[in-house]
């Protein structure tokens, strides 16, 4: 998806797509909101480590919350590409 095409709808189906147990929580909004805002200011996308520090998480605690992983599943739901 484009980065300026990107919704709050298309983050929750996708968060289907991969199964997230629970839905998207607080926690994955948090993430999900880094990254956009980290994207948009800085015109790259963060770093795995970057996105634990600045979002006090730890990395095997993001990886509960998004188990495809962080290129595959945070950011991809937040609309992101890695290239």
């Amino acid at each position: 998806v484009n980065f300026s095409e990107w919704d709050k709808q298309y983050a929750i189906n996708k968060a289907m797509e991969m199964k997230i147990p629970e839905g998207l929580t607080h926690k994955h909004w948090q993430i999900i909101n880094y990254l956009r805002k980290k994207y948009q200011a800085d015109k790259i996308v963060p770093t795995v480590f970057q996105c634990c520090e600045n979002n006090n998480i730890e990395m095997d605690d993001l990886a509960v919350l998004f188990p495809a992983g962080y290129h595959r599943g945070a950011v991809k739901i937040s609309g992101l590409r890695v290239i």
